[in-house]
């Protein structure tokens, strides 16, 4: 099944392409690298390296880093954690300076910006050295970091999103692995069966299933399991027949009120967590946060709609940035080696609690972390939600909560979805 947009390996812009390559000659005159000594001089060569994380996953990448650096004497990764907000505004002035990082974390969305502005330079000979083993990496995670043929990217932490529940609900319900649902039909009437409303009111004390409404973060996953897409090379096709019927399935459903309505992501994920649902969707990092509140939960992969399972994964990527000489390349790709080594991947899956990156581990493997062995399978099935279009997803994101809106509280969806799609193709002309 393809992505939401049509396939992962995209186009670069083309007006953007003379700039980028401009750019790229500013970018490359000004670095220096950080080499400390010549690889074949007895010196060291320094790698920098800058990432958000600071939770379990930064605490990961950071022990990873250590373990590279004591591991061998020619390299030497240092990291610096930044808020991912202050590496967005730091980072193109940084690498122009030639004070930034040689290798970089950042999201898919974001790097096809950064290649056009001659920040995020090739990296094939990565790809291309078997001894990387890249050939065991998800092919479709590895095509959200190419463009026009070239790899630009080293998959970092791929998390799908997936369904949690709270197991002693479950079993209160008499809920058994049996009756995990696979499909959209049962999945709601699961979450019926699990909404308790007291003294019906009309407002359960326990939802059966939190998913946000008042942002549309799932919406482009439901009408791709729907068969459609909210868009495809280069066009809108939100507006179809199709989707309409996607989206009226959604809306008839909404009316059985298992789920809250006017809430975000954050606080759908709160009402679970507070025990006022049985169920919802997020991604790996909801196992913290259970645990911090004393929470038992499991996990089940993303019903599947009537073309399939499809969900929405969160996703980050390395990225060698031009600043990087050619040691400090040689060095950036001896760590991303070490990093997704099956040893790594294992310790960064049974910590991180994401999935590891390469399609060689078990489950078995990292069968002190059930959660994340069971969420290897739903890492084929994940892709990143609207991945590939030019530019503006901040105003395309607010279009489609306002369109998702009109799916859980009722409206002319035909009307809306069309209105929608109008506003969306607007957008999107602004950088074309």
């Amino acid at each position: 099944m393809s992505p939401i947009t049509n396939t992962p390996t995209v186009r670069r812009r083309t007006l953007l392409v003379a700039a980028g390559a401009a750019t790229a000659l500013t970018l490359a005159a000004c670095s220096g690298g950080t080499d400390t000594g010549a690889d074949g001089g007895g010196g060291t060569t320094t790698v920098s390296v800058w990432h958000g994380f600071t939770e379990a996953d930064g605490d990961v990448v950071n022990q990873l880093a250590e373990e590279f650096n004591a591991s061998q004497d020619d390299y030497e990764v240092q990291v610096e954690v930044n808020p991912w907000n202050v590496i967005t505004d730091k980072l193109l002035p940084a690498v122009s300076a030639g004070n930034g990082p040689d290798l970089v974390v950042q999201p898919a969305d974001a790097g096809e910006g950064y290649v056009n502005q001659g920040v995020f330079v090739p990296m094939d000979s990565f790809y291309d050295n078997p001894e990387n083993e890249t050939d065991s990496y998800y092919p479709h995670v590895v095509d959200y970091g190419t463009f026009d043929g070239t790899h630009y990217a080293v998959p970092m932490a791929y998390g799908p999103f997936s369904v949690w529940y709270n197991t002693e609900m479950f079993a209160e319900a008499g809920i058994t692995e049996e009756d995990i649902p696979t499909t959209w039909e049962e999945w709601i009437a699961l979450a019926d069966e699990l909404t308790v409303d007291e003294n019906g009111d009309g407002e359960p004390e326990i939802y059966g299933l939190s998913l946000p409404d008042a942002d549309g973060i799932f919406l482009p996953s439901f009408i791709q399991a729907g068969g459609g897409s909210v868009y495809t090379d280069g066009e809108v096709t939100l507006d179809t027949p199709q989707n309409v019927e996607t989206l009226q399935w959604w809306q008839d459903a909404y009316e059985g009120g298992w789920g809250p309505t006017n809430v975000t992501l954050p606080e759908a994920v709160d009402l679970f967590k507070a025990g006022k649902a049985a169920m919802t969707v997020i991604g790996p990092w909801i196992i913290t946060g259970a645990e911090s509140v004393g929470l038992d939960i499991d996990v089940f992969e993303m019903p599947g709609g009537p073309e399939g399972v499809v969900t929405q994964a969160a996703a980050n990527y390395w990225w060698l940035t031009s600043q990087a000489d050619e040691e400090t390349t040689a060095g950036a790709e001896a760590f991303l080696r070490y990093y997704n080594s099956r040893d790594s991947q294992v310790l960064w899956a049974e910590q991180s609690y994401y999935p590891p990156n390469r399609t060689d581990i078990t489950a078995e493997e990292i069968a002190d972390t059930p959660y994340v062995g069971t969420m290897i399978d739903h890492t084929e099935n994940s892709y990143i939600r609207m991945y590939g279009i030019p530019g503006g997803l901040t105003d395309v994101n607010a279009e489609l909560s306002t369109l998702n809106t009109t799916v859980t509280q009722g409206g002319d969806l035909a009307a809306t979805t069309t209105e929608t799609a109008t506003s969306i193709a607007e957008i999107l002309s602004r950088f074309e």
